[in-house]
């Protein structure tokens, strides 16, 4: 009899015990069985006592009786005494390659609250990287500016020989400083841009904020990051979606560039740990079919593999804090302006037939009910063209959306691809953003979603990273559950009516994420015969209050039956 050796975790509270049975031949026996609370997200049989993994793919799920089978002398068997095992997380729309090189190379805004703190922040991190010419960084909220507009002048009192240039928490804008806006050649004079904004004072002249397509007149001005500079800040991003129990994910804008390269030399390198899925950016314009067939070729090149290309992605709209996201009714304090889409619908109708007839999806951001409609209805015009194409069209944000048309997105068989980590009354955006610019009842009916699942859509969460900060599932698990911050003030809570379950919100970053990628037959849920992608928890979250749920940890991430995350 081999001895059992214990290793316990004191502050994780989770035993690992490690056994063997003699008479199982090796050949046969299992590389690593679990034993303990154990979640499937499989519908059939949600949950089970034990589980064997061979050869990176479940070969037993199902009662600790029946596993003892599968353990030999080599077999790692791990015994749950507190905490729970259940599949991995899929983020199901998350800009890993952006965060990352952010992360690494910006200035980090995100935990100001007030126009000095951001100024002083900048400012500091001037300091400390005296060697960039070029000063990016992100995280700054609308509502802590007054009137919601950056100026170019609170910039200035940095630095004016640099330039400066910063994107908010939802990525829709740019605020900038003179200096960069010497180089961008802007004045009283640049004419305004389709679908985008320049925000000018009385005289016209710019003032440093440039939202939606205008943001493209700061971009041109801004230094690309290198290959290696994207490689360094996807792998930081992978690090860090491992330690979350994140083993899949899907990158939503690599178009033919560093990016591309990037997630291309790693998985040449065997660098890439986890799954990367990413989407073609299209924008509408005259050569947008045209892009489509440029979509198709990256998707055959880079198939297989841990990275590939597998859809479109496009944008609709922009975000209500800009005044950009294209509403059915007017803005409560703008009467007679609803905002533009950035498409017509004849475009999409065009765009959604021709993906079809090759077989793409189409990930599109529409952040408001009139932008949400018009996706809705050209996927229904595709529909009424090809009939059921299987194509699983999502769309993603879906801040406010009409209760009709979340009907129709079930029976056009369409994914929701939300961010539950938005959920709530959010500082700095629902006092001052949602209520004015939408009005009471709008804003406190943002961000439906049991109204998803309700209605029979297939509901799959995300973090959008780096506008959600950490992009931990647990954490959103939480406030999808509860409808309020992870701190539980019950002041935060938004539209309780639309709280769901826990395991309704597990599912969403389970199999449902795996379903949106059309790989639900592969990972998602622990059954026999699927890829052994599984996290362990230190507590059961199935069990626990839901308002601790977000402060749990991830003590393993194993991904194809190997570990790729340990806690310390």
């Amino acid at each position: 009899m081999r001895k059992k050796t214990v290793i316990l975790l004191v502050c994780l509270a989770l035993v690992f015990t490690f056994t063997g049975c003699d008479s199982v031949p090796d050949s046969d026996s299992a590389d690593t069985v679990i034993i303990g609370n154990i979640y499937t997200a499989n519908c059939e049989e949600d949950t089970v006592s034990a589980l064997a993994i061979k050869d990176g793919v479940y070969v037993y799920v199902g009662d600790e009786e029946g596993v003892q089978e599968y353990i030999g002398d080599e077999t790692e068997v791990i015994t749950l005494e507190e905490g729970m095992a259940m599949p991995s997380f899929t983020d199901g729309h998350v800009h890993g390659s952006m965060g990352g090189v952010s992360s690494l190379f910006e200035v980090n805004l995100y935990e100001a609250t007030t126009v000095e703190e951001y100024i002083d922040m900048i400012g500091d991190f001037i300091k400390t990287h005296p060697d960039l010419t070029f000063i990016r960084g992100g995280g700054w909220y609308n509502g802590y500016f007054p009137n919601g507009l950056p100026t170019a002048e609170m910039l200035d009192v940095i630095d004016t020989d640099l330039p400066i240039a910063l994107s908010p928490m939802d990525c829709h804008s740019y605020w900038v400083n003179s200096k960069a806006m010497e180089l961008m050649g802007v004045d009283a004079n640049t004419p305004d841009i389709q679908g985008g904004v320049i925000e000018r004072d009385s005289k016209g002249n710019p003032v440093g904020c440039f939202r939606e397509n205008a943001m493209e007149l700061v971009s041109s001005i801004i230094p690309e990051y290198s290959v290696e500079e994207y490689k360094a800040g996807i792998l930081a991003w992978q690090d860090e979606a491992m330690s979350y129990g994140i083993t899949t994910y899907w990158d939503p804008s690599i178009d033919n560039s560093n990016v591309l390269q990037a997630y291309k030399e790693l998985e040449e390198e065997g660098n890439l740990k986890i799954r990367v899925y990413g989407g073609y950016p299209i924008n509408c314009g005259e050569d947008a079919l045209d892009e489509v067939d440029k979509c198709k070729t990256l998707i055959e090149e880079t198939a297989g593999g841990n990275f590939s290309i597998n859809a479109i992605k496009i944008f609709n709209d922009g975000v209500v804090e800009g005044k950009t996201g294209y509403l059915l009714e007017d803005y409560a304090d703008t009467p007679g302006f609803r905002s533009e889409p950035l498409w017509d619908q004849d475009s999409l109708n065009q765009l959604f037939v021709k993906a079809d007839s090759l077989g793409i999806t189409i990930h599109t951001h529409a952040i408001v009910d009139g932008a949400n409609r018009m996706i809705v209805d050209a996927c229904e015009y595709a529909y009424k063209q090809h009939g059921d194409k299987g194509n699983r069209h999502a769309i993603t944000h879906l801040q406010l959306m009409h209760p009709q048309d979340i009907a129709r997105m079930a029976q056009l068989n369409m994914i929701a691809s939300v961010q539950p980590y938005w959920q709530y009354k959010e500082e700095g955006l629902f006092y001052e953003i949602e209520i004015p610019y939408l009005g009471e009842e709008r804003a406190n009916s943002t961000y439906p979603m049991k109204s998803f699942f309700d209605s029979g859509v297939v509901v799959s969460s995300s973090s959008d990273y780096p506008v959600s900060q950490p992009p931990k599932p647990l954490k959103a698990i939480q406030i999808g559950t509860t409808r309020c911050s992870v701190s539980g003030d019950p002041d935060t809570i938004k539209n309780p009516d639309e709280r769901v379950t826990v395991k309704q919100m597990i599912s969403s970053f389970t199999i449902n994420g795996a379903y949106q990628l059309f790989s639900e037959d592969i990972f998602g849920s622990v059954e026999v015969g699927k890829s052994a992608d599984l996290i362990i928890l230190d507590k059961n979250i199935l069990e626990i209050d839901p308002v601790k749920i977000g402060s749990v940890d991830v003590v393993r991430t194993l991904l194809e039956g190997e570990t790729i995350y340990k806690a310390d």
